[in-house]
């Protein structure tokens, strides 16, 4: 009964919350190469141009079919391709993105990469929604 007393004291859950993250915000980062942190912001840059080269990728393998859906399909995947090459509208175009990678699971005629690689594609245009386009892009910071 004591303990619940003593561990309902509010006062003593913010000094341990405080005294927690104080302790993780000073230690210093653990990195057996720090000198290369310096390229972290390329990182975004790098899975913007992975993605692209997908993209332009399965465009091209469905500019040859013959149905119509698939080359409605790879008109928007060479847009996507090109803006995300270029760094324009890259938050707009990764939403894009994902909706098109998605419909490569539910449409399989509309796969033309292996699986690991799709779900790769949609975690790489996960990322680029939430981190923004990186440097080298025609992107204004928000």
């Amino acid at each position: 009964c004591a303990l619940r007393i003593l561990c309902s004291s509010s006062v003593m859950w913010e000094t341990i919350l405080f005294s927690v993250h104080r302790s993780l915000y000073t230690t210093p980062m653990l990195s057996v190469f720090p000198e290369l942190l310096f390229l972290a912001p390329l990182s975004a840059f790098l899975i913007r141009l992975a993605l692209s080269i997908v993209f332009g990728y399965v465009a091209l393998r469905h500019v040859s079919h013959d149905d119509i859906l698939v080359r409605a399909f790879a008109l928007a995947e060479a847009g996507i391709a090109l803006a995300l090459f270029f760094g324009a509208w890259t938050q707009p175009a990764a939403i894009v993105g994902v909706c098109i990678i998605l419909s490569w699971f539910a449409l399989p005629k509309l796969r033309s990469v292996a699986l690991g690689t799709a779900l790769l594609s949609l975690v790489l245009a996960a990322t680029l929604l939430l981190t923004g386009p990186g440097p080298f892009a025609f992107d204004w910071p928000l």
